[in-house]
């Protein structure tokens, strides 16, 4: 039961950042004159940040391997972040789409090996 609490808490960090970012994007769209696709690299590495911190703070507090748990976490993240694509926002899945995803959960992998390693340090 804890750690469906830890990953719903981890859900719950995921959608909150989504909301802030997507407020900040909004904000900056409707007040500088930055181009589209500015903006679009600016919320790709916004949100590449969000799922590195996330995949972090996850395997300083896992006790299993940090590839498995940012797997794990990368996946999670990654169906709820498409549900929300798929739900609010219309439009076909393409083979980039999945790269993207790709991409997202290789960070997530990548930083909860960071984060198991600097737990043993500590």
């Amino acid at each position: 039961m804890e750690k469906l609490l830890n990953y719903m808490k981890t859900l719950g960090y995921f959608i909150g950042s989504l909301l802030i970012l997507s407020l900040v994007l909004s904000l900056i769209n409707l007040i500088t004159p930055i181009s589209s696709g500015a903006l679009t690299i600016f919320s790709t590495i916004s949100l590449m940040v969000i799922y590195f911190i996330i995949g972090f703070k996850r395997g300083k507090i896992t006790s299993s391997k940090g590839w498995w748990c940012g797997i794990k976490n990368g996946l999670i993240l990654c169906l709820t972040l498409l549900l929300i694509s798929l739900i609010f926002f219309v439009k076909n899945i393409k083979l980039s789409t999945f790269i993207y995803y790709g991409i997202l959960i290789l960070v997530t992998i990548f930083s909860s090996i960071i984060g198991i390693n600097k737990k043993k340090e500590s």
